[in-house]
């Protein structure tokens, strides 16, 4: 029986690399678009496969990056260092060092947003903020502070903490500096400068004496204690909310003596009067007597929520003009939004505009709050969305948590995309998005966007997304392994999936971050035994990663003899050199570009001087990567039997189709070299051209491997292969 052959025509790449467990499910539609095997690859927006862009180098450093606008058309990177800050132009250029309290062991807990002209970055301890002072280019870093009032009170958020129930706070007077005495153990050396509220009125915490006394100074005058006689108190028991009912007076009950109430005024401060009647839960009494009392201990009073007593928030975001903390040490499921407007403004109020503070009902730990149509809160356990809409909008008393997935997950810091939400499993190999449905029941729904993927993920570190740019006119999303590696995706509108390609080469790629169409790399390289951090731009125009293009114009000098006379031409003038100076290279070995030339890898002395490539205008060092990439051929189909995958099987003919393409091979034969009677003295074309590819030898699998054979321009856009099934 004859072998049958079949045409498998490929012009879509877009699924990237598929899982090996998957490559028999050519059910699966994003088998029909994925390769077998790739490196250093990634799609383009029509559907075709390139050679990755290469890095540029812009700064040494070992951190955290971001890109900064505080201000129109002006643009910083800031890199977030152990022990401090740097601020950079968006080149690279150093201009200023801020000192920092965090270690190097907390950069990658590291949580920042950006919010008009300061960044405030969110850790294990008291918030920092970063500022650019407009006009002139001063920079600060301070510890977060809340706003004050005129008066002189805090606009921070109370809350009245489980452990503390029923213990009763005792101040010696109503002004100025008075002593706090708690019945029972409270107070931590961290409560100095805490705010406290008596009865609703603010203290602040000047000296702890110990676990139950304070000093303290009164920020706005506490609220009187009265002795009320009744003419019945059987009612009344202390610790009872009271109210009298015709003067509104509101208090808590402090003792009950025989017919004598000890009142601490609350909320307002109104005095009872003489004949109304006192109100509480379990009963009622007329008053016959009003008389001043000293202050009495009582149960209504609240802390403020976050301090270093009781802790920071380790994430940070901003949504619809709030800014908003999650992640509390002292509170897992609680959320905290600012007023509008208002980052320093923390008073939780029933005003649309004031600051809220909610908790999610179920048992989890909220890592992040993401904005987007509605908000999303990432935690631990799932994900719940918050719905923001003009029926409900962001205010206090209309927050509800609606949850959307149930799953374990990681505290990796969430993107938001156009989509909806993108967020890392608990294994930190998934990685999932969550995206509306249209439907007002459930109307949005997470899905795995890397099932067929996930063999190239391992403990995910970071992840970005970047806006598509006149260079690369498509969204990509980044996600970095703990390996040093990092994958990028693909937005495929068309099919509604996202393809993915890993990346790898010579450097340990720590961390990325992306925004305004611009992907800045943390990178580690190491050059004879030492670990060199660097920043690094995503760059189409580069073909190596850790690359400088210097000008050959650097540095000029003459040849001369050892008794120092110079060589001359025979015209008479001086033989001279141009060189260049490439001070981070110095002492490593690094490849060099010129022209349109590799010239393959140079060990640059330790002075950094590179000689000999006067003839050019600029020279470029870097450090090379390979790219590879084998096919994956699936489309073995059913049916009447005529030997489908019972035999091997045999590529009879491979045409492929490039576009500004150099050199490549496929196998051991290159194609697009210098052809006879090109210039050789000339780089490569880069050429539009159809190959013919044969490959001797069967495999019930054939995989013939694309490679690279030196740094230079790849771009596939079509495998039209003929192949026995």
């Amino acid at each position: 029986m004859s072998i049958q052959d079949i045409a498998i025509r490929q012009r879509d790449f877009t699924s990237g690399e598929i899982n090996p467990d998957a490559l028999r499910r050519d059910d699966v539609e994003q088998l029909r678009t994925g390769v077998r095997h790739a490196r250093n690859l990634v799609s383009t927006p029509t559907g075709g496969l390139k050679r990755r862009p290469g890095r540029r180098m812009i700064f040494i450093d070992t951190g955290i990056s971001f890109d900064f606008r505080p201000f129109d058309d002006i643009a910083y990177t800031v890199v977030l260092i152990a022990g401090g800050v740097k601020i950079r132009t968006d080149t690279g250029t150093l201009i200023t060092r801020l000192s920092a309290p965090w270690l190097a062991s907390d950069l990658e807990d590291l949580t920042y947003e950006v919010m008009d002209n300061e960044v405030f970055v969110a850790w294990r301890q008291r918030v920092q903020v970063i500022s650019a002072q407009k006009g002139t280019n001063s920079w600060s870093i301070a510890p977060f502070s809340f706003a004050t009032d005129i008066s002189g009170t805090s606009r921070v958020p109370f809350y009245r903490f489980e452990d503390t129930a029923n213990i009763t706070m005792l101040p010696s007077g109503l002004t100025g500096n008075i002593t706090l005495l708690f019945s029972q153990p409270v107070l931590t050396a961290n409560h100095a400068g805490t705010i406290f509220r008596y009865a609703g009125r603010q203290l602040q915490i000047t000296a702890v004496n110990s676990s139950i006394s304070a000093n303290a100074k009164v920020l706005e005058n506490l609220p009187p204690t009265y002795s009320l006689t009744l003419d019945d108190a059987s009612g009344f028991a202390v610790g009872q909310i009271v109210e009298a009912d015709t003067s509104g007076a509101k208090g808590e009950v402090a003792a009950v003596a025989g017919n004598v109430v000890t009142f601490v005024t609350i909320s307002r401060i109104i005095k009872p009067q003489v004949d109304e009647k006192l109100i509480s839960p379990s009963g009622k009494g007329k008053i016959s007597a009003v008389a001043a009392a000293a202050p009495a201990a009582a149960v209504q009073w609240d802390e403020q929520f976050m301090s270093d007593a009781r802790g920071w928030p380790r994430s940070v975001s901003k949504d619809r003009q709030r800014l908003i903390f999650t992640n509390f040490p002292q509170k897992k499921n609680a959320v905290l939004w600012s007023a509008i407007s208002a980052n320093r403004d923390y008073l939780i109020g029933a005003d649309p505009e004031d600051a809220i503070l909610e908790w999610i009902g179920e048992e989890c730990q909220v890592f992040h709050v993401i904005g987007g149509y509605d908000e999303f809160a990432v935690t631990d356990k799932g994900v719940f969305y918050i719905p923001v809409s003009v029926g409900t909008p962001l205010q206090p008393g209309s927050i509800e948590f609606r949850i959307i997935f149930s799953s374990e997950l990681s505290s990796i810091r969430p993107i938001q995309v156009t989509e909806g939400l993108m967020f890392v499993d608990k294994a930190r190999n998934g990685v999932y998005a969550i995206s509306a449905t249209g439907q007002t029941a459930r109307p949005y729904i997470a899905n795995e966007i890397n099932r067929y993927h996930r063999h190239l993920f391992g403990a995910i570190k970071s992840i970005a997304v970047t806006s598509a740019t006149p260079d690369f006119p498509s969204r990509q999303l980044y996600v970095v392994n703990d390996d040093g590696t990092y994958v990028t995706g693909q937005f495929n509108p068309d099919r509604e999936y996202v393809g993915w390609l890993k990346q790898d080469g010579s450097g340990y790629v720590r961390n990325v971050a992306g925004s305004y169409g611009k992907v800045i790399f943390m990178t580690q390289y190491v050059f004879n035994g030492l670990v060199y951090g660097v920043g690094e731009l995503l760059d189409s125009s580069c073909l190596a990663d850790c690359s400088q293009t210097f000008s050959t114009a650097d540095t000029s000098d003459s040849l001369q003899l050892n008794n120092g006379q110079k060589l001359q031409l025979s015209t008479g003038k001086a033989l001279n050199i141009s060189a260049v100076v490439a001070s981070f290279y110095a002492g490593k070995t690094v490849s060099v570009y010129a022209g349109g030339f590799w010239f393959g890898k140079v060990a640059v002395p330790s002075n950094g001087v590179v000689a000999g490539y006067s003839q050019y205008d600029e020279i470029t060092l870097g450090v090379d990567f390979d790219w590879t990439l084998t096919p994956l051929f699936i489309n073995v189909e059913g049916g009447d039997a005529m030997g489908q995958g019972e035999q091997k099987r045999k590529i009879k003919n491979m045409k492929i189709t490039v576009r500004e393409t150099q050199e490549f091979k496929v196998g051991n034969r290159k194609f697009g070299s210098h052809r006879g009677g090109e210039d050789t003295a000339q780089p490569i074309p880069e050429r539009d051209e159809t190959y013919g590819y044969r490959e001797f030898g069967r495999s019930y699998d054939p995989a013939p491997v694309f490679s690279s054979t030196f740094p230079c321009k790849f771009k596939l856009i079509e495998l039209n292969t003929r192949i026995t099934v």
